[in-house]
């Protein structure tokens, strides 16, 4: 949502996309879009710039390493639940961050703007970004 809006956090996650290459689970997608629409109902947003968002935000998924909602995923997304006190959204997203660190063998960098989710990362052991 920060690579589209102007909010709080958007400098690192602008920094992010020109340090690349940034991953991001699918559900994100649906995330970004969901925010995006909520703006436009709440008139925060005109309908113009949410059809010109929502397409870059395709766009930019066509181009991200992107972790897909796998039962893999879902099955370590439940464990999170038990152990962490996240939102489901958010143990999904983190248990995508663990499989893709899991793919490509090395430490990622992972970044949030929710402090449940940030403790749960940095008790995984993920490389939390500096923000």
């Amino acid at each position: 949502m920060k690579r589209y809006v102007a909010e709080t956090g958007r400098r690192e996650v602008l920094a992010a996309f020109r340090e690349g290459p940034v991953a991001a689970c699918r559900i994100s997608e649906a995330e970004i879009v969901s925010a995006l629409a909520r703006r436009s109902r709440e008139r925060s947003v005109d309908p113009r710039s949410l059809e010109r968002t929502v397409r870059a935000v395709r766009s930019d998924f066509l181009s991200l390493l992107v972790v897909e909602v796998t039962p893999a995923v879902v099955d370590r997304s439940v464990g999170l639940l038990l152990t962490y006190p996240l939102r489901a959204a958010d143990s999904i997203q983190l248990a995508a961050a663990l499989e893709f660190r899991e793919r490509v063998g090395e430490e990622i960098r992972f970044v949030a703007f929710d402090d449940r989710l940030n403790d749960a990362a940095r008790s995984e052991r993920l490389v939390e970004s500096a923000h």
